[in-house]
């Protein structure tokens, strides 16, 4: 779930008022379902989730959304996902926006919009009563992903596409996150324990630190503040790292992840079989949703000769689930999990 500290995230330096693809989130205050319920069922044979928009729902999708274009002609809305607490949308910003204009205005001016029609539907302000003291729908700011990399468009839109599904999913199918004997990535096979739909998230950053940068010891040295400052800040804004967690480094961006309940990855040596279960620190994290672990099948692990190959071993593993992509197969007992999530 997105807390208001990771409703911001902006890159240092970038001109948000230029040409270019944006995923943009933004999320209710109190995570108030106004926007509608998920009907349908992930089950075979049955109606795919969808979203029924409430009246202001239906507003947001009719009225609010084609006003972007309306007011900012240089502004393309690509896609659309409304969920009933948050909504995504890819944003395309065609021209050069008027000086003094950026995505923050256009953004800001749309959640004013959506305020308003609350507002209305609701009464819950007098006619009588100043514009400044209507409390806003949504929590302040909002999330952006600048989507550049090759395939990274394709991979947002899939995973907005899945929305309801992976929502439905966790309705209905409750154990499928919490443990699994055998899942495979890819051909490789893992047990796990956790939020399995950390897997499909669009955005996954590996976290691997070797134990010596030049000559010292990594977390003595600025490449270290730099990149450590990266990843957590991408993670506190929703993206997924990826991690064993092995060499110093490695360690404490673990620890922080658990400790803030940022969305984290684990790859693990030890098996998981059908009772284990992690330490408090770890467990908590997969009850909050922030934590999936995954333990590689011993039968598809080398014999290892030194703590060096397993470094190695382990990390490109967690390089491989970094990549994983719209495309990449992922089966959770011998059924696929959805695209996206």
């Amino acid at each position: 779930m997105m807390s208001e500290s990771c409703q911001t995230r902006r890159m240092y330096g970038h001109d948000y008022a230029v040409p270019g693809t944006y995923e943009v989130t933004i999320v209710v205050a109190g995570r108030l379902s106004v926007f509608g319920e998920i009907i349908g069922t992930s089950k075979t044979g049955g109606e795919r989730p969808r979203l029924k928009p409430s009246v202001l729902g239906q507003a947001v999708l009719d009225n609010e959304i084609p006003k972007i274009h309306h007011y900012y002609p240089e502004v393309d809305v690509w896609q659309v996902c409304l969920m009933p607490d948050h909504l995504h949308m890819i944003v395309r910003i065609n021209q050069p926006l008027p000086k003094g204009k950026h995505l923050g205005i256009v953004i800001g001016a749309f959640k004013g919009g959506v305020s308003r029609a609350w507002w209305k539907l609701e009464a819950t302000v007098s006619a009588a009563s100043a514009s400044e003291s209507r409390p806003s729908l949504f929590e302040p700011n909002y999330n952006d992903h600048i989507l550049m990399r090759d395939g990274q468009l394709e991979n947002w839109k899939r995973y907005l596409r899945a929305n309801p599904l992976r929502y439905m999913m966790r309705r209905e199918y409750p154990d499928l996150f919490q443990r699994a004997l055998c899942i495979t990535i890819d051909g490789t096979r893992y047990s796990a324990f956790g939020n399995m739909l950390l897997l499909r998230q669009p955005e996954k950053h590996q976290v691997m630190f070797h134990r010596y940068t030049d000559g010292m010891p990594t977390e003595n040295t600025k490449f270290w503040i730099t990149e450590s400052q990266s990843l957590i800040m991408a993670a506190q804004s929703g993206d997924v790292l990826v991690t064993p967690g092995i060499s110093e480094c490695e360690k404490r961006i673990k620890k922080m992840a658990l400790e803030q309940h940022l969305r984290l990855i684990h790859i693990q040596a030890e098996p998981i079989g059908r009772y284990w279960k992690p330490e408090r620190s770890r467990f908590e994290a997969c009850a909050y949703g922030s934590l999936l672990i995954l333990a590689p099948w011993p039968d598809d692990m080398p014999a290892f000769t030194s703590a060096y190959e397993r470094f190695h071993f382990l990390n490109g593993l967690a390089e491989t689930i970094s990549n994983i992509s719209h495309a990449t197969d992922v089966a959770v007992q011998g059924l696929r999990l959805a695209h996206g999530g």
